[in-house]
């Protein structure tokens, strides 16, 4: 079969994974990207600059000559309605049947399938999944996904996903830089799936009820041998540093114990990594650091420890947090803290005292992001129906936010603290109306660019991917 994955801007290591496993069974796989620059959904809308920029219609003539059989999306909610765009031109021009896998139709694999130009569904992790469909695509459905036959839903069993992560081929990391060269930058790895916290906004809860069945446990975690073996591979192969795309890389002390010497010894890059502020990070602060980790991103997410585990699911001690900040920074590590505005209880008693703890235990950048609320997830079901609300989010009804202006000041405030001189942050803290010009999403993006650390793997390839599609819009090339 000859098998096409479109996608929308920045690589994607669950793609590399599925079109690994494809091609070990013997498809042919192939990638196109349209980058969506200033379109990024849930982050980067410039709408004018999205219409000179647009690549929709080069992506479409490459899917078309490849003449697939199948056509993959990947799809989040937010970039769903891309997705589904998408799959209708290519399915009208091609005829190729269209598979969505990913977060959303995994949440909600009725209402995705009930569209038109969905033939086929992909629940949870399709390493094994995907491989089978292809196998006998007029068979029964194999486990893990839902197809179409005739306008009705034919299910297949519950999904299982791998049990060993070691068993797995390596990822195709060729599908994307032959794609784009602007995909060489850096290594992106995972040396685990799932999660062992339960935030009631995020996705894992959704992959952890689905796969409750299976048997499988919700975190798995690939062995320090085989994890370290990839990425000495990526380092002979001309690596230069590497993110870990783990949704917790401090999910096991025992394991990091056994795989930063290895790391140190095999690979020795450069990493940044995702951690969780738990009463053993500051500890392993200077581990990390001498194995070669230059940065982490950890989650605060709001100040009041019992609403945050109350509401969010997060049960992580305002003291392990400053803790951590203070010990990696004294270590070398660039952190940088993760906080979510226009929460349901969100008052402004508690950002000025998320000010004041940063005004005192500062990181070196802080993300500001604006609740959103996903299909599937305990905080969605908990919260009622949904309605719009300005900017593109969703917000159920009752929510009661602040005004838009204030809370524009209070990310800008959380934003620029980091910023800001040490002796100066605690007056500022507390008088959030200073930063009433809200710049919002443009400040954000300037403050990552320019207070970054030399290797951000992220804002490195929203960099190049910028420069890259920008420069062929404008030379045609």
């Amino acid at each position: 079969m000859k098998v096409l994955f479109v996608h929308n801007g920045y690589e994607s290591l669950g793609i590399e994974y599925l079109s690994a496993a494809l091609k070990a069974a013997g498809h042919e796989v192939r990638l196109v990207i349209d980058p969506c620059l200033f379109d990024e959904a849930g982050f980067w809308r410039v709408p004018a600059l999205a219409r000179l920029f647009s690549f929709r219609a080069g992506a479409l003539r490459q899917a078309e000559a490849f003449r697939p059989d199948f056509v993959a999306f990947s799809v989040f909610t937010d970039t769903l309605p891309w997705a589904l765009g998408m799959a209708r031109e290519l399915k009208r021009r091609t005829g190729a049947r269209t598979i969505f896998g990913g977060i959303h139709p995994s949440s909600a694999p009725e209402a995705t399938l009930s569209q038109d130009c969905v033939d086929f569904v992909c629940l949870g992790e399709g390493d094994l999944a995907l491989p089978a469909l292809l196998a006998a695509p007029e068979g029964p459905p194999p486990a893990g996904v839902w197809a179409k036959r005739n306008g009705a839903i034919v299910k297949g069993p519950p999904p299982v996903p791998p049990a060993d992560l070691d068993a797995l081929p390596r990822p195709d990391k060729a599908l994307f830089s032959a794609a784009a060269p602007v995909f060489s930058c850096g290594y992106l790895v995972s040396s685990s799936r799932g999660c062992p916290h339960a935030c009631s906004y995020c996705c894992n809860a959704v992959y952890r009820e689905l796969h409750r069945a299976s048997g499988v446990p919700c975190l798995r975690r690939r062995s320090p041998e085989n994890t370290a073996a990839e990425l000495a591979a990526a380092r002979d192969a001309g690596a230069n540093f590497v993110h870990f795309t783990d949704e917790v890389f401090n999910s096991g002390y025992d394991w990091l114990d056994r795989f930063l010497p290895l790391y140190a010894e095999a690979a020795a890059l450069p990493f940044s990594c995702f951690v969780f502020p738990d009463s053993r990070l500051a500890s392993y602060a200077s581990r990390l650091a001498a194995a070669g980790c230059f940065k982490v991103q950890l989650g605060v997410q709001r100040f009041d420890e019992g609403k945050r585990a109350d509401l969010l699911g997060r049960r992580a001690a305002n003291a392990d947090i400053a803790a951590a900040i203070k010990a990696l920074k004294e270590a070398g590590v660039y952190v940088t803290c993760d906080n979510i505005l226009d929460l349901p209880d969100e008052s402004e008693a508690e950002l000025a005292e998320l000010a004041a703890f940063y005004a005192d235990n500062s990181p070196d950048h802080n993300e500001v992001f604006y609740l959103r609320l996903y299909p599937g997830t305990p905080l969605a079901g908990a919260a009622g129906p949904a309605k719009p609300a300005p900017g593109g989010l969703m917000r159920p009804a009752g929510y009661s936010p602040l005004p838009p202006r204030r809370q524009r000041a209070w990310a800008s405030l959380l934003t620029l603290l980091p910023r800001l001189p040490a002796f100066s942050r605690r007056f500022l803290a507390a008088r959030p109306a200073l930063f009433a010009f809200g710049a919002g999403l443009p400040l954000r993006v300037l403050s990552r660019l320019l207070s970054r650390p030399r290797r951000d793997f992220h804002t490195l390839r929203f960099v190049r991917l910028y420069l890259r599609f920008i420069l062929a819009k404008i030379t045609g090339r």
